[in-house]
């Protein structure tokens, strides 16, 4: 019963948000500070629900209930009645302004003292403007103490590493690692199912309502990882132009470029999602044809067997290495 299954977004409004995952895919949005759209979620705060066939309505945490091990993948699942929860999460991310200056927990710390997944994640740059820039890390030799002196002091710009970005540049943010998606730019983000961020510093920002976001310096002071090498910037070109990306203890990330007819093959201990960042094709798959759309993205069930891609398309391949345990 199971098939290629596309989801409704999931859209966050957020301060730095705007109106361009409408200008870039022509979505029609709730609003117009929307800075996220969760693409593939299954959260309490966010559960993805299916936009199409026979499954249509169902959401995404009625179908790991249902399927279990079908859906998830043999290693994902764990058992035959399915697993914990959802591993993954899958967001577009739309920065009409600079995020807080911010920082995530590893999954111990976050399991230990929030109840909660910790946070890796990786960016890809789908769009950005001449001289976009990201926050990524920490100056060398920055010291714990220094950092603190400088935040004290109005003075942190002065601590943090700034990256100019451009369009198809992967970007993986471990935990520890301080960074801040800059004004300009668009990015498809794969992460572990976790909505943990510690903020450091909002740039004295308020709301509409005249508010500050909480900050959470304590907390972030405990896990940044100061001394950290920064990751290596990527791009699919170090895969050869197809294949593997990266891969850390909780997701894998692969670029696929077709160009004509490709012929896939799912493997059954994990699912995959696939999202379309360039070009358009489509995704065939028992004897039908689901479209691949610039900005679409779909959740292949491990179950899902042999299956063909057709068209000029990039897209990125994301699966999951271990279970949700919280």
């Amino acid at each position: 019963m199971l098939y290629p299954l596309r989801f409704e977004p999931v859209y966050q409004e957020r301060i730095w948000g705007g109106t361009g995952l409408r200008d870039e895919f022509g979505r029609p949005l709730p609003g117009d500070k929307i800075g996220e759209s969760w693409e593939i979620t299954c959260r309490d705060n966010g559960d993805s629900r299916v936009a199409a066939g026979p499954l249509q309505g169902k959401y995404l945490s009625e179908l790991v209930k249902d399927f279990g091990p079908e859906l998830l993948g043999q290693k994902i699942a764990g058992t035959a009645h399915g697993d914990n929860g959802f591993p993954l999460l899958l967001k577009i991310l739309d920065a009409q302004e600079i995020l807080s200056v911010q920082v995530h927990p590893d999954h111990e710390f976050a399991t230990g003292h929030e109840g909660s997944a910790g946070k890796s994640e990786v960016w890809y740059i789908l769009k950005a403007r001449p001289g976009a820039k990201i926050i990524y890390g920490l100056r060398p030799g920055v010291t714990k103490e220094e950092f603190v002196a400088a935040l004290n002091h109005g003075r942190l710009a002065e601590c943090l590493n700034e990256v100019e970005v451009r369009p198809g540049e992967i970007y993986p943010i471990p935990p520890g690692l301080v960074h801040a998606l800059g004004k300009g730019i668009m990015v498809v983000e794969l992460q572990q199912n976790s909505d943990l961020t510690y903020r450091v510093f909002d740039w004295n920002r308020v709301d509409g309502h005249g508010q500050a976001r909480p900050l959470h310096v304590e907390k972030a002071l405990q896990v940044i990882a100061f001394g950290q090498e920064l990751p290596r910037r990527l791009t699919p070109e170090a895969a050869a132009g197809d294949g593997f990306l990266l891969e850390n203890e909780f997701f894998s990330l692969f670029y696929q470029r077709v160009t004509g007819e490709k012929k896939m093959s799912q493997s059954p201990e994990s699912f995959t999602i696939l999202t379309v960042v360039a070009g358009a094709g489509e995704l065939r798959h028992g004897g039908k044809v689901y479209p691949l759309r610039y900005g679409d993205s779909y959740l292949l069930p491990a179950c899902l067997g042999q299956y063909a891609l057709v068209g000029s398309i990039k897209l990125l391949l994301g699966s999951a290495n271990r279970p949700l345990r919280v």
